[in-house]
């Protein structure tokens, strides 16, 4: 068998005879074809900020950011995903709980879309002192079947300050059809 080049014609020849045919298969090669274009989005904020239940984080910084289909304004806790498709989204985080809190404390982070806890995305410290500190992460995939939609992070459980945090979006593809 041969490899022909791309765009060319399947052949099969017979280098034999009639009675002893020797075939010889020429498939074309296919096209290379080019990969997906890049999309995502990072952002992050490192001073330690107040935290309240019911209050999303906030993002100062962004960071790494690559096409449109995400976007994010430096300073707000929003992400808004601008088109179809399944994205993988990370966070991660260090907590504390903030003075004069009650323990334990059990602080929650989920990661929210259009309002609507995301399943498998939620992140958890029960602090039982004031000098605890927690390094908190969630990673989830997450499908969004119409745009815009909105994805943060939404605490609850009390009072508590964050650092050092950092969020991720990043789309994988088109939602896969099902058959």
């Amino acid at each position: 068998m041969t490899t022909g080049e791309p765009g060319t014609e399947a052949a099969v020849t017979n280098s034999g005879t009639d009675q002893d045919a020797v075939l010889n298969f020429t498939i074309p090669r296919g096209d290379t074809g080019s990969a997906p274009p890049l999309s995502l989005l990072s952002s992050y904020s490192t001073p330690p900020q107040p935290g309240t239940s019911g209050t999303a984080l906030l993002f100062d910084q962004n960071g790494t950011s690559y096409g449109s289909d995400i976007s994010h304004t430096a300073g707000s806790a929003a992400f808004t995903i601008n088109t179809p498709g399944v994205y993988a989204v990370s966070f991660h985080g260090a907590m504390s709980p903030a003075s004069g809190v009650t323990f334990p404390l059990n602080v929650t982070l989920t990661l929210q879309q259009n309002g609507a806890a995301v399943p498998g995305g939620t992140a958890l410290h029960n602090f039982h002192t004031s000098s605890d500190t927690a390094n908190l992460a969630l990673s989830v995939p997450v499908t969004v079947s119409s745009a815009p939609s909105t994805l943060q992070i939404m605490p609850s459980g009390g009072s508590f300050l964050y650092s050092s945090i950092g969020m991720t979006v990043c789309r994988l593809g088109n939602i896969p059809s099902q058959s």
